[in-house]
């Protein structure tokens, strides 16, 4: 029985791995991702394949979800995150004064899924369905975080944004675990150089986190020291209303 347990446990990884990817798989990646074996892997993916579940792109070889499993990793509908956000971020961001954004995983990236201007009436544009890198914004951080091991390693090699954006792995690293230590990330600079932002998770009814919420400004204007910055609170706050509303609508 705890066989079959732990075989049902990584086809399930393997599984959620594969719907979640913005694009096909191959075995190696998957392996890594998930790490097991590549052997276990295709055994686990070959039993997936014959019910269904996942199909083989035949010029590459790799794996994608089959269409009747679309949607599995993202089981919180995006407009039902929205309605339960949308207010808590009206409210951040008048009393911060900054830009608010609300992102959640999709395959190896982050996606802005609701977007509030800051209230100064500057000139902004609108920022839902932008895809944002995982090791560059404090929204990716957090989901990096929080997300299955491995992930990290299905890109390419980070991308370097700015002179301030942190591509090794080990740096990357410690900051993911400083993420998990304090609840919050932090980016100076690291994807537009004049911009700064924190973020912190938003829960489901579980504990786990399902997005992140995160407040953006000119690095002039949200200073972040050795300290915790001062829009901790309100954010930790305005996430734990979001997590709350979600419960109440589950």
């Amino acid at each position: 029985m705890p066989g079959n347990v732990q075989a049902v446990e990584r086809a399930a990884a393997v599984l959620s791995l594969v719907a979640s990817a913005s694009r096909p798989l191959g075995l190696a990646d998957i392996a890594a991702a998930v790490d097991l074996p590549k052997s276990t892997v295709h055994g686990l993916l070959t039993t997936l394949r014959s019910i269904g579940w996942i199909e083989q792109d035949r010029p590459t070889g790799a794996y994608r979800a089959a269409r009747s499993m679309a949607g599995l990793a993202q089981g919180l509908d995006v407009a039902d995150l929205r309605s339960a956000a949308t207010p808590w971020m009206d409210s951040l961001a008048a009393q911060t004064g900054l830009e608010v954004h609300l992102s959640r995983l999709e395959g190896i990236e982050g996606m802005v899924v609701q977007h509030v201007y800051r209230p100064d009436n500057s000139p902004q544009r609108l920022r839902v369905g932008e895809r944002l890198p995982l090791h560059a914004t404090a929204s990716g951080k957090v989901l990096l975080a929080h997300a299955r091991p491995g992930l990290l390693d299905l890109e390419a090699r980070p991308e370097r944004f700015t002179r301030h954006t942190l591509v090794d792995e080990d740096e990357v690293g410690t900051e993911l675990e400083q993420a998990r230590t304090d609840g919050y990330a932090v980016e100076v600079g690291e994807y537009y150089p004049d911009v700064s932002s924190v973020a912190v998770p938003v829960r489901d009814a579980l504990g786990d986190p399902v997005a992140a919420l995160a407040v953006l400004g000119p690095r002039a204007e949200l200073t972040l020291g050795t300290g915790r910055p001062d829009v901790v609170t309100p954010l930790i706050r305005a996430a734990g209303s979001i997590s709350r509303a979600l419960w109440v609508s589950a």
